[in-house]
């Protein structure tokens, strides 16, 4: 994490999806489903702040991103499906957007399976796909 300045305060960073990210540090504030999770434990046990619910959350969303100078966001395709992820992951940019406080937004994207296989629908990944879209 390094040495803090002198009269500096540490940068609070959102993590959506950080059980599975349980190796990065240093994790202010993370949004988890199941806060008695291993992953959520140790992602504590580190110093990070939970916050129970899920990404697509709205309502818990303007409340989780409060004060955050900056986010790094990873859905789950296989929890919500395709097109929730991208609503999502739609609602959510725009919530930072308006957040004063937010400075940066990294968003966990993939390419478009199907636009990668000229959309012939045998090559058709929902994750890969609802990645691709937002990005």
């Amino acid at each position: 994490m390094g040495i803090p300045l002198p009269g500096k305060k540490p940068k609070t960073i959102l993590i959506v999806g950080a059980t599975v990210l349980s190796q990065v540090h240093p994790l202010r504030i993370t949004f988890t489903r199941d806060p008695t999770s291993r992953h959520a434990k140790e992602l504590e046990a580190i110093g990070a702040e939970l916050f129970q619910g899920s990404f697509y959350d709205m309502n818990a969303a303007k409340q989780f991103m409060s004060g955050c100078y900056g986010a790094f966001v990873n859905t789950d395709t296989y929890t919500v499906g395709e097109e929730r992820e991208i609503w999502a992951a739609t609602k959510l940019y725009e919530f930072a957007r308006c957040t004063p406080s937010m400075r940066h937004w990294i968003w966990s994207n993939l390419d478009s399976g199907s636009k990668l296989a000229n959309y012939d629908p045998r090559y058709k990944t929902e994750h890969h796909d609802a990645k691709g879209i937002i990005n």
